[in-house]
């Protein structure tokens, strides 16, 4: 039986997959944040929003004006201890759960694992360590159950996913389920990063397995 070892939690949105996605599945679920939605994104505790922006954001949160503040000020001290990433990824579940359960539930959101066997969590720690990221990974064994898998690469500050790039054209015999995540499991998916190396974003791609928490 493989150990995975966690490198981090997303609150992430199940959103309706982009027009350039589709034929993979209805919806989609994904920690990169050029397919999907992650939970909060860092424009909301390093600034960088107009007030439109804000107030569309807490609209879709459904928070006044208040709770918002809450929300925000929250996760930028989560930022700050280093608890949360520029990425939206929590260090620890406890966090990211009590987030979610405080900020997210108006939306429909999942909490989740990203989790990977040691060999590539060693080459994603190299990785972290040389990015704007604060560097850090949870390192626990993932026990969660299991929702899919994804081939995911560290880029700078945050996770591209092979979709990213529509490498699912490479892969002729792969299979999605209906949250747009790998029906497959760890070994083939190993396999299908090993087929895509080079291939996309400058990355090293790595096969990861998501779990559901929340």
């Amino acid at each position: 039986m493989k150990c995975y070892k966690v490198i981090g939690y997303y609150i992430c949105e199940l959103c309706d997959t982009p027009e350039w996605l589709q034929g993979i599945s209805r919806q989609i679920l994904s920690v990169s944040g050029c397919i999907g939605e992650q939970y909060p994104r860092w424009e909301c505790f390093m600034g960088g929003w107009g007030k439109e922006a804000v107030r569309e954001y807490q609209e879709k949160l459904r928070l006044n004006k208040e709770q918002y503040i809450e929300f925000s000020e929250t996760a930028k001290r989560l930022f700050d201890a280093g608890g949360l990433d520029l990425d939206s990824r929590f260090l620890r579940f406890s966090d990211a759960r009590d987030f979610y359960e405080r900020f997210c539930r108006a939306v429909s959101c999942h909490v989740v694992s990203v989790s990977t066997i040691r060999e590539y969590y060693e080459i994603l720690a190299g990785e972290l360590k040389s990015s704007n990221s604060h560097g850090r990974m949870n390192g626990e064994n993932d026990n969660s159950p299991c929702l899919g898998n994804d081939i995911l690469g560290w880029d700078i500050s945050g996770f591209h996913s092979f979709l990213c790039n529509s490498l699912q054209k490479e892969l002729p015999d792969i299979k999605f389920n209906h949250m747009g995540l790998l029906d497959h499991d760890f070994q083939e998916v190993a396999h299908f990063a090993s087929q895509i190396k080079g291939k996309g974003e400058p990355v090293e791609w790595i096969p990861c397995r998501i779990g559901v928490s929340v």
